[in-house]
């Protein structure tokens, strides 16, 4: 069983973005669906068959996903068209803690962790391809989900790149691109040749997507560069210089290509098109979380937005769109601190192991994930890339610190 469950997973995780897409296109369903339908036998067996030792992330993270299903059956906010079943098949919390059940309970060999960095090496540079692609065609490989909708037409029409990611989720390229460039560096940070690729596919998909968060959070786990114990001053300085260096040429390379960069830092980063829309909408949001918050502080009204709540926002934004303040007021106080437990105890194990194995990449890339959620609404921890930070602590706090003596794999 271990070998099928790795042979699974080197097969599902790296390439999810594609078989996102071939779910939707040939079957008309979300990928998540016919994971957990693989899934569910697999986690009765583990629980069944073996004793496993749950840690405290997931056993937070299960019982939130219980007062969330509860919460949205109670308050009858099922999304529309959709049954019981179906919303449990398809939710992303219960994905989540099928996956993670059967990580902890799988023990992860090197030669498959070499395969997975490698994979995931080859997946950035695609993403890379296709990002560049997408500057003349817009709509190559994107989801019908975004072309369907006048949200996701805007966000073409602004020129964004999602890459591979769409089929996904309109979020996963801000979640899960950052998490595998964290994970490339830490095991790939002595290899300059590769660390010095990973950062130039870092920035320039980071930079075409035109999303603040993501150019932000690709940062944040670039930093482990500057961070890491392991690595020489005399490095970093050097990484520094090759950092600007990158950016300089890539600046040129753009304006000699015709790219407007110009146009992206006004528009999209300092926003003057909008006069600071989304500084305003967080604004905004804020207010809104303080004037209606205390009606239900304790339990929440439900993974939904309410009506008097929508009208509040109107014109600036959907939801609450800060993902901690929205997620108090769907769950209230207590809902609230089941999650925030789990993410505290899962950025905890990552800065063990960090400290133990001289493994950063997971911490970094939660890092980015929850600073993600500061701008956002998307703690989804069925996200590829949340998903290979904690494959990566798994495999590193199954061994012994003597197993790296040079504290990297490749």
């Amino acid at each position: 069983m271990n070998r099928v469950i790795q042979l699974f997973f080197l097969i599902l995780l790296p390439f999810y973005p594609l078989w996102a897409w071939l779910s939707i296109y040939f079957l008309k369903k979300p990928v998540g669906v016919f994971v957990t339908l693989i899934l569910i036998p697999v986690v009765l067996y583990y629980l069944i068959i073996q004793k496993i030792k749950i840690p405290k992330y997931l056993i937070f993270l299960i019982l939130f996903t219980i007062y969330h299903v509860l919460s949205t059956l109670l308050n009858q906010v099922l999304p529309p068209n959709t049954g019981t079943v179906s919303f449990l098949l398809s939710d992303a919390n219960v994905l989540a803690c099928l996956i993670f059940i059967v990580i902890e309970s799988v023990q992860f060999d090197e030669g498959f962790i070499r395969k997975m960095t490698k994979l995931i090496f080859v997946v950035i540079i695609i993403s890379l391809i296709v990002s560049l692609i997408q500057i003349k065609y817009p709509y190559f490989f994107i989801s019908s989900t975004i072309t369907g909708n006048i949200g996701g037409l805007v966000y073409l029409e602004e020129q964004r790149c999602f890459s591979i990611f769409s089929w996904v989720n309109l979020n996963s390229l801000g979640v899960s691109f950052p998490i595998l460039i964290a994970i490339l560096i830490s095991v790939y940070h002595s290899k300059k040749k590769t660390v010095f690729v990973t950062i130039i596919i870092g920035i320039v998909v980071a930079f075409l997507t035109r999303a603040r968060y993501v150019m932000i959070s690709t940062i944040i786990v670039m930093s482990q560069l500057f961070f890491n114990s392991m690595i020489a001053v005399r490095k970093k300085v050097y990484t520094l210089v090759l950092f600007a260096g990158i950016l300089i040429v890539l600046v040129g390379v753009a304006s000699l290509s015709g790219y407007n960069i110009q146009q992206v830092i006004d528009n999209r980063i300092l926003e003057k098109d909008t006069g600071m829309g989304s500084a305003k909408a967080r604004i905004v949001s804020y207010e809104v979380f303080l004037l209606k918050f205390p009606e239900n502080p304790w339990f929440g009204v439900g993974p939904e937005t309410r009506p008097d709540v929508a009208r509040l926002l109107i014109g600036v934004a959907p939801l609450i769109h800060v993902g901690y303040l929205s997620y108090l007021y769907y769950y209230g106080v207590f809902g609230s601190l089941l999650i925030f437990l789990s993410i505290f105890f899962l950025l905890q194990y990552a800065w063990m192991t960090g400290r133990k194995y001289a493994f950063w990449g997971s911490l970094y890339g939660l890092i980015s994930f929850c600073f993600a959620n500061t701008t956002f609404v998307y703690f989804n921890f069925s996200e590829m890339g949340v998903v290979l930070a904690v494959l990566y602590l798994k495999y590193y706090n199954d061994k012994s610190p003597s197993d790296f003596p040079e504290h990297q794999l490749i």
